[in-house]
């Protein structure tokens, strides 16, 4: 057997199940900074949910803290050709640099085409670059489900920069926000009616707008709105106001100013403590999730929940009934407990969180 097939081979076969992309093979050679490696866990945390605390227990201790970089914006604006072009200046810069570039699934097949993949060939071979596309699947939020831990997968990898583009967005996908450091928000002139690129939402969430394709038509118009919204009345928060810039990036021009503002921003958010409090933050509303998602498959298993929702929700919608009065009765009969730190294994046992016991059932069932 070859060197390169003993190698594929202790990295997994699928036939063997979820468990065989998580060898200490696989990750052994992940921490000494193997692409394949790094490309067979990304793969794991999208194709198999549950083990998606077991990869992550192990990642994010390793994490170096690199910087998540959200690009978005309506379709057809140039936001690949931006990634690209960033990308490559991020490199020349020193940086090592991933890119998740996330494509529509198809409501009928749920496959994607991953053309954003095509727009980036020109940075191929680079081996400070680890490029991965995704399908959106069931993420309405302009992401994939499975986006935020393959960052988390490219953090431990290494990665200084991470770059999130989304897939077309409009007024109100918003998931970037949560998933990403610093947004930049890719618009271009002639797009239809500019009251719609003006409304509340995506324009809040930007710490930079680019307005890509400033060689076409309408880009002057499209600048003067955008003055007039801040001029107006920008929502008033403690974030200051986004920078505003022009670029062409099919020309390659305006990009070096994008770049530098871009890593301008992100010095200001280090030296503010502001990167810190958003990995905080983005930690925090992981833990819980997680709690929530655990208490969830608790009680559902206990009860039988999910089938008794099904069924209920068919009587409420046969019926025209409201669903409160099920809600009310289901929670009245959850008790909620909690066993600190250093008790006993009986004590324990006693207090599980999430212990139900319905009336007319055996506690043990």
């Amino acid at each position: 057997m070859s060197s390169e097939l003993k190698r594929k081979t202790s990295l997994g076969d699928r036939t063997r199940g979820p468990a065989s992309l998580l060898t200490s093979d696989v990750w052994e050679r992940f921490f000494q900074g193997d692409r394949l490696a790094c490309a067979r866990l990304i793969t794991a945390v999208e194709n198999h949910p549950r083990l998606v605390p077991i990869i992550r227990d192990r990642l994010i201790p390793r994490q170096k803290g690199g910087v998540r970089i959200g690009i978005t914006g309506p379709p057809g604006v140039g936001k690949s050709t931006v990634t690209a072009a960033l990308a490559r200046r991020t490199i020349a810069g020193g940086q090592s640099v991933g890119v998740i570039a996330v494509d529509p699934s198809s409501p009928f097949s749920g496959g994607a085409f991953l053309g954003d993949r095509i727009r980036m060939q020109g940075l191929g071979g680079e081996t400070r670059l680890f490029i991965r596309s995704q399908a959106s699947r069931n993420g309405h939020g302009g992401l994939s489900p499975a986006t935020p831990y393959a960052a988390d997968v490219l953090d431990a990898f290494g990665m200084d920069r991470i770059f999130i583009e989304t897939v077309g967005v409009g007024q109100a996908e918003l998931d970037v926000l949560t998933c990403a450091d610093l947004i930049l928000l890719v618009l271009q002139p002639g797009a239809g009616d500019i009251i719609q690129t003006l409304k509340a939402g995506i324009l809040e969430i930007a710490d930079i707008i680019l307005v890509n394709k400033a060689d076409l038509p309408g880009a002057d118009l499209l600048l003067d709105s955008l003055k007039f919204l801040f001029e107006i009345g920008f929502p008033k928060t403690a974030k200051p106001l986004p920078s505003v810039l022009t670029a062409s990036a099919l020309q390659e021009k305006g990009l070096d100013e994008v770049q530098a503002e871009m890593e301008r921003r992100i010095r200001g958010l280090v030296e503010s403590g502001e990167l810190r409090e958003k990995k905080r933050q983005r930690l925090e509303r992981d833990i819980q999730s997680a709690i929530r998602d655990d208490l969830w498959e608790r009680f559902s298993t206990l009860t039988n929940a999910r089938d008794e929702i099904r069924a209920v929700a068919g009587r409420v919608l046969e019926n025209r009934q409201s669903p409160y009065p099920y809600l009310r009765r289901t929670c009245s009969r959850v008790r909620i407990t909690y066993a600190k730190e250093g008790a006993t294994r009986d004590d324990s046992e006693k207090k599980k969180v999430g212990r139900r016991v319905p009336k007319g059932r055996a506690a043990g069932r």
